[in-house]
């Protein structure tokens, strides 16, 4: 079966050489861009072509980064919650009032710190 690659949805065309002026100008379509990388489907990028043609490509690895950094910040919520949750809480609270003068507030998660390890 012999493929062909249809026209630009845009009505362009990615380059074209066109004479101006006795000179030959290269237009070049500013959606027709040089992507350099790894492709998440394995192997390594380094083509020009339609940014349109690119968006499969680009929605892969942007999902990929995305789930990446929903499980770090879910492992990192876990950490925080199993540690010792009142004192971060009460001190969550307390800033967000404004109740601890700036200085103290570093004094006072140490000093909590330290008694909820000699507590448990």
């Amino acid at each position: 079966m012999e493929h062909k690659v249809a026209d630009c949805p845009l009505g362009a065309k990615c380059e074209e050489v066109k004479e101006e002026n006795g000179k030959q100008v290269l237009y070049r379509c500013p959606w027709y861009i040089k992507l350099k990388g790894n492709n998440p489907q394995g192997g390594l990028i380094d083509e020009s072509a339609c940014a349109i043609a690119w968006m499969p490509i680009l929605m892969i690895e942007n999902t990929k980064e995305t789930l990446e950094s929903t499980a770090s910040i879910d492992e990192l919520r876990k950490e925080v919650t199993e540690q010792r949750p009142e004192v971060l809480v009460r001190n969550l609270v307390k800033n967000r009032l404004g109740q601890l003068p700036a200085s103290n507030r570093m004094k006072e998660i140490a000093n909590e710190s330290g008694n909820h390890k000699e507590q448990g």
